[in-house]
């Protein structure tokens, strides 16, 4: 039933957008004739400060490390070498994410290629808990879900008792500002940004899109196209690369470093 409700909302933002992009005329070339298909390369940001030191990074922003732009230049040299061209470039508009996409551009060869910067498709929003460690965040989350220990939650998300969305939700609840997002919240803000970028890309004929988002905001999506797909941690610059059709979203694959890893 959570898959159908799922499929359900996604094509009603599919809808919603088509009649949108239909009314407004905002396309970047009229002309230009529908894409069948577009393939849309969603990567992780490169490895930041934050990520270094364990914090919490939501809508909080913290510059790339030295490895973190390596990994993002090797993503860029392997996409070069597989001949893989884009047609459009997407990034959420933070800062790790738009540092990741220029690294990758650059060293894929498409450095003239306009970034587009989506906020729609940023991470999760962490609200009071932006910058805290794992513990001072899910401190509270983990009682109210009942364990005597964030240790204890985390041990029952790896072990399939409880997910990881569970936990991100019982933190938001337990954020007396209201400004973090539930799963639900995060998941439905993604997936419309991802919609919204695919269906521009397909009334441009665009076919290859590079999309330069989050770990939780990507697993947000997989989740929302197909609960069954189980996400661990992505890599930083791994692909997880969809291809939509104009109704559906289809996941080819998840969490890939190969293209990494071809230039090692």
């Amino acid at each position: 039933m959570k898959k159908n409700r799922w499929t359900a909302i996604l094509m009603a933002v599919v809808l919603c957008f088509c009649l949108a992009f239909a009314g407004n005329g905002k396309l970047e070339n009229v002309q230009a004739e529908e894409s069948k298909t577009v393939t849309l390369y969603l990567t992780r940001h490169g490895k930041t400060m934050l990520n270094n030191t364990g914090r919490m990074q939501g809508w909080c922003d913290s510059p790339l490390t030295q490895d973190g732009a390596a990994v993002a230049e090797k993503l860029g040299q392997g996409l070069k070498k597989a001949g893989i061209f884009f047609d459009a470039a997407y990034s959420s508009d933070s800062g790790r994410a738009i540092e990741t996409a220029d690294l990758v551009l650059r060293n894929c060869g498409q450095e003239a290629l306009t970034l587009k910067k989506e906020p729609m498709i940023r991470e999760v929003c962490f609200g009071i808990y932006e910058g805290a460690t794992p513990p001072e965040a899910y401190g509270a989350a983990s009682k109210a879900l009942g364990f005597s220990s964030v240790e204890d939650m985390m041990g029952a998300v790896f072990d399939g008792k409880i997910s990881i969305y569970d936990a991100v939700t019982a933190m938001a609840n337990t954020d007396e500002t209201g400004s973090a997002e539930t799963w639900g919240e995060a998941q439905q803000r993604v997936a419309e940004g991802i919609v919204k970028i695919a269906e521009e890309a397909r009334l441009n004929g665009q076919k290859n899109v590079l999309v330069v988002s989050h770990g939780m905001a990507i697993s947000a999506f997989l989740s929302a196209v197909n609960p069954e797909i189980v996400v661990g941690e992505l890599g930083n610059a791994s692909i997880t690369k969809i291809v939509y059709d104009g109704k559906t979203f289809t996941v080819e694959s998840v969490n890939d470093m190969s293209y990494v890893k071809d230039t090692e």
